[in-house]
């Protein structure tokens, strides 16, 4: 039995398939394998979201082991595509009750799952106007936020007070988003991927300086424990070659010119492939035409060659569970 119980947990990490079937197998290797088959859990779809509340609703020792939690689409067939998109004047009753469900699940999952320490949201699931009601039951270390859609984030609801660890995926940061992020207390990593190969560099110059700048209007508990951090907090720019470049040397020469007061914070940049960014807009494409008729030629590049849509969800998810697992 444990040489069995040893292969089995080596193939709970193959994916999340093979870890419910073990599940099954008898009531003995059920009680084994529960705390480790949900430490990491991936809610792709509504329907999971359903079937995992039900779960926590029956048994809720599960939601005690949830360390890692991934809610989002992966793909692009998933339905939170659309039931994350933005919300429209014209949107049907039935995709409006279906985000309702989607709020509604995710914030009874961040109330029961108290020992989350990583937490993967996508879309709207992050908006200002959601985030605020999921209360403090859990407060993640690690927070992961995915955002085809264009909304603005909740960086500063009491839910995220402790993070450590920020990870963003968006075109465009706003100043609230920029200054919400920088009055984070905890904050030692904010790692930043823009996929786009266009519009002002100077905006997103100017954006990422207000992470550099002292706030002279941050709170004193935030003050305090930005003083107190035992190593000096990082930002990582991930974006196109050149714009990547251009960003990273702006704030560096602000840090040395020291014409306003900037804080301690290193610096460094990674390379983001062009394929990323077109996959990224050929997301977009989709988010934003979700509910309409949507075509196959709309995902084709200059010479026709395909884009997958959801190959750069594929890859965020791949890097978050690298992380979530490490």
């Amino acid at each position: 039995m444990e040489v069995m119980l040893h292969i089995f947990t080596y193939s709970l990490q193959l994916d999340q398939a093979m870890a419910h079937t073990l599940l099954t197998l008898n009531s003995a290797i059920q009680r084994a394998l529960q705390p480790l088959v949900y430490v990491c859990v991936e809610l792709n779809t509504s329907s999971a979201l359903v079937h995992f509340s039900e779960l926590i609703r029956r048994c809720p020792d599960v939601a005690r082991v949830v360390r890692s939690l991934w809610i989002g689409p992966s793909s692009a067939r998933s339905d939170l595509v659309a039931i994350l998109s933005v919300p429209l004047p014209g949107d049907s009753s039935l995709l409006a009750r279906m985000r309702e469900e989607v709020y509604t699940h995710t914030r009874f999952i961040l109330r029961a799952c108290r020992r989350l320490q990583d937490v993967a949201l996508s879309g709207s699931l992050v908006s200002s106007q959601v985030v605020h009601s999921y209360g403090t039951a859990c407060q993640p270390l690690r927070l992961t936020s995915v955002n085809p859609h264009s909304f603005i984030s909740g960086f500063d609801a009491p839910i995220f007070r402790k993070v450590q660890y920020l990870t963003v995926c968006d075109i465009n940061l706003s100043l609230n988003e920029a200054t919400a992020i920088a009055r984070l207390p905890a904050l030692r990593l904010f790692a930043y991927t823009s996929p786009k190969d266009y519009g002002d560099v100077l905006r997103d110059i100017n954006v990422l300086r207000r992470l550099l700048a002292i706030d002279d209007d941050e709170s004193l508990e935030s003050s305090l424990a930005h003083l107190f951090l035992q190593e000096t907090p990082h930002l990582q720019f991930r974006a196109v070659r050149g714009r990547v470049e251009k960003v990273v040397a702006a704030l560096r020469n602000a840090q040395q010119e020291g014409n306003q007061r900037m804080k301690r914070m290193e610096l460094s940049e990674a390379e983001l492939p062009d394929t990323f960014v077109q996959e990224w807009e050929a997301l977009r494409d989709l988010v934003f035409n979700a509910q309409g008729e949507y075509s196959r030629t709309a995902l084709q590049d200059d010479v026709g060659s395909w884009i997958d849509p959801g190959h750069a969800l594929e890859q965020l998810q791949r890097e978050w569970r690298q992380r979530a697992l490490a």
